[in-house]
């Protein structure tokens, strides 16, 4: 193995360490540092908001684009008119426009989106191969570095191929460029349509994706694929058992009412489909009959509140206060620090986490229900299934579940006996710590990156 003294990781992550995204990244870099003698991270764009402390042995590159990277004005004045090459994108756009290839089982995007999402990622790409002191300085880096770990399988990752061809004349040994590979950066059934899908898998030379599905999905529509590939599971930030829904045996939790609380934790984005579990709630205290059974059950009153931000939360706020119901509250509260997310579950618990995503690597959201004790409703996409292996921790359901279905399901959770709630509880923290906790899985993870 090498000695991590001698040993350094470039890292490319999408905003890390600015802004307050990527928090599981953020989770996984003191684990990185502990184990290599130098990190360098080159963040795709610099978002507003605080740089955030990171290890002493890390330093912070030049962010790869010098504005947002859905600014599409600065993409056409940076990435259309320069000298950095664009013959090797000629076979990717024909695939974009004819639809040639696109590994989805739900469909394609449709063309004028599709052709958006190449144009978008192509003058991403070229904005980035125009700026001759940025790729010398990544150029620079990477020939004094021994692994090269892409965060995410698509934008950044692109850089691949060329970065391979700008080390190569500068070190005997080249470095191994890794790959993390989680759900709308690898599933094309995501967005419909991802870009230069082969050029990456093929320059990949150790892929990490997040879940088995991952893996199998790589494995199916890639050839060539990376040369090494390996599963590594994600985590959640280890905690006590100090948390409102701790259940030790014989016992029950530490907060009980009469009040039945349901927790989200998503953008909400269309891929989130935040919409369906409204309308499920809406249906449920519709639902006469359903109502009746659920105060028999000793319930008074259903909550739902969802942290995330994005473009549909607006809507989804409107259309919650069209919801005329005494026995319905619903609470979007937006884009919430991360921190404050994890206080929430410790402090008050919750009943059951929805998620009713159309597209998934393995959630972190849903470890980190988990590790609070919080039972889970899920659809059945990506590696979700992976986090339901051990034993009893709420329904895996359909991916195209109806808001009908999925209200029948939250029904019946709602209608178990309090022993099973109480057990799912339990069940859910002692599978966290068993399959998820994230000191384990990126203790392990870095001294594989290290080694392999």
């Amino acid at each position: 193995m090498h000695d991590p003294y001698k040993v350094k990781l470039v890292l490319f992550s999408n905003t890390y360490p600015f802004g307050e995204g990527e928090t599981f990244l953020a989770d996984e870099v003191p684990y990185l540092a502990g184990a290599f003698h130098r990190i360098t991270i080159f963040p795709l764009y610099r978002p507003e908001g605080q740089r955030r402390q990171t290890p002493s042995n890390v330093d912070i590159a030049t962010p790869l684009l010098p504005f947002d990277h859905k600014d599409r004005k600065g993409f056409i004045k940076k990435g259309l008119f320069n000298t950095a090459p664009f013959f090797f994108a000629t076979k990717e756009f024909f695939r974009a426009l004819f639809g040639t290839g696109i590994k989805t089982e739900k469909g394609k995007a449709p063309l004028l989106r599709r052709l958006h999402i190449f144009f978008n990622y192509f003058l991403m790409l070229r904005t980035i191969l125009a700026d001759k002191k940025l790729m010398e300085e990544m150029t620079r880096e990477c020939a004094f570095a021994d692994k090269i770990y892409f965060y995410w399988g698509d934008k950044s990752a692109m850089l691949i191929p060329f970065l391979k061809k700008l080390v190569a004349p500068n070190v005997e040994t080249m470095p191994m460029f890794c790959v993390r590979f989680h759900g709308s950066d690898l599933y094309e059934g995501a967005k419909g349509y991802l870009p230069f899908r082969s050029r990456i898998m093929a320059s990949t030379d150790y892929a990490i994706p997040v879940s088995y599905d991952g893996m199998d999905y790589i494995k199916s529509n890639y050839n060539p694929c990376p040369k090494i590939m390996e599963v590594w599971h994600l985590g959640s930030t280890h905690h006590d058992n100090d948390f409102a829904n701790f259940v030790s045996e014989g016992s029950s939790p530490k907060k009980e009412s009469n009040v039945f609380n349901i927790v989200g934790c998503s953008n909400t984005i269309p891929l989130k489909r935040v919409d369906l579990v409204v309308k499920a709630l809406e249906l449920l205290v519709e639902d006469q009959a359903a109502k009746k059974q659920i105060r028999e059950r000793g319930f008074d009153k259903i909550t739902y509140t969802h942290f995330g931000g994005g473009n549909m939360l607006q809507s989804l706020k409107k259309n919650a206060e069209n919801i005329k119901s005494e026995d319905l509250q619903i609470d979007f509260r937006g884009d919430v620090p991360h921190d404050q997310i994890m206080r929430y579950y410790k402090e008050n618990g919750a009943d059951l986490f929805v998620l009713a995503s159309r597209s998934e690597g393995i959630p972190v959201s849903i470890m980190e229900a988990m590790s609070y004790g919080i039972p889970v409703i899920a659809t059945n996409v990506g590696g979700v299934k992976e986090l339901f292996r051990n034993c009893p921790l709420g329904y895996i359901i359909d991916a195209d579940i109806t808001s009908e279905g999925l209200k029948e399901q939250i029904l019946e959770y709602i209608l178990l006996p309090q022993s099973i709630h109480n057990q799912m509880k339990a069940n859910c923290y002692v599978n966290w710590t068993e399959e998820w906790d994230a000191k384990t899985n990126y203790t392990n993870f870095a001294e594989e990156l290290l080694g392999v």
